[in-house]
């Protein structure tokens, strides 16, 4: 009788001792804290899980690094190595499941050279589902012209402040030989919206250049593309009827400020511009057709 109520007691304690345990260990699989915060978390190849445990447990998404370990082991997940985007509101079981998942919160976007701030708003929010990019155009519109095309991998969560720095870096970065000043970078970029090819850069550039040296306008009309808010074909009366300090057909000199975003090979165009006599171009049928006299280009316009 004595041996019975010894095991009841010994049972007991156990059975309040594993009670505790239990109910603790479900509290550190629970989220870490009840503010909603997400953050990026990159699970490198070869990472182990205890690496992974306590790089979590370190940025503050989960309780315990000892208890996701025990847990993963439990679950018998596996985790692929990306970059994700976790909520510090998640418990691990989420977490977890996410990271098993593999499906990386980092995505391609690619901006085109000759964009502007509004093309790239369209492109995020329509092409890539990222809403936090409506209303981009009003922040980034001042950086026009330094906000540099090129591919980026980004975190789905990014903000557009983020974005317009990550842009405005990459143009430092590229740009650091060059050095270009604030009018070239204007010239590059109504280069960027005029060339059709990569050869016809310098050339175009020669023309703007030989123009500007005159006191002649630049008539280009990327520039009331720009003023009237889009890249559509400029008509006969909108040569006159946009009136901009943009529309270079109505107003001497460069505009106020770039156009588009250009690429470095447009800015290494109006750097170094081509030497040579000639003031007038248009492209037909794939080619472009430099001039330089007025007559002579309207003689090859009605050749065409």
């Amino acid at each position: 009788m004595q041996g019975r109520k010894i095991f009841v007691r010994i049972f007991i304690v156990f059975f309040l001792i594993t009670t505790i345990f239990i109910v603790y260990f479900y509290t550190l699989l629970q989220s870490a804290t009840t503010k909603s915060v997400s953050k990026a978390f990159e699970v490198k190849e070869g990472d182990s899980t205890a690496v992974i445990a306590s790089k979590l447990q370190q940025k503050g998404l989960i309780k315990s690094a000892f208890a996701f370990r025990v847990y993963k082991q439990i679950s018998g997940s596996i985790l692929v190595p990306g970059v994700y985007v976790i909520d510090s509101s998640e418990n691990v079981s989420s977490i977890l499941n996410t990271i098993a998942k593999g499906k990386s919160s980092v995505i391609k976007v690619t901006l085109l050279e000759g964009w502007r701030a509004k093309d790239i708003e369209e492109y995020m929010v329509n092409e890539k589902g990222l809403s936090q990019f409506i209303g981009f155009t009003k922040k980034a519109e001042k950086y026009e012209g330094y906000l540099y095309p090129d591919t980026y991998e980004i975190l789905l969560i990014i903000t557009p402040d983020e974005f317009i720095k990550l842009l405005r870096d990459t143009f430092v970065t590229k740009t650091k030989s060059l050095n270009p000043t604030s009018d070239q970078v204007i010239l590059a970029s109504i280069i960027e919206r005029e060339a059709a090819s990569d050869s016809e850069r310098a050339d175009i550039a020669g023309v703007y250049t030989n123009r500007l040296k005159i006191g002649m306008r630049l008539e280009a009309d990327p520039t009331i593309q720009y003023a009237k808010g889009n890249w559509q074909a400029v008509t006969l009366a909108e040569y006159r009827s946009v009136i901009s300090p943009y529309n270079t057909y109505l107003n001497d000199g460069l505009p106020p400020t770039p156009i588009a975003n250009p690429s470095v090979k447009s800015i290494e165009a109006a750097i170094n511009p081509a030497k040579h006599n000639y003031y007038f171009f248009f492209h037909a049928n794939g080619n472009i057709y430099f001039s330089k006299t007025l007559s002579e280009h309207k003689e090859k316009l009605k050749s065409l």
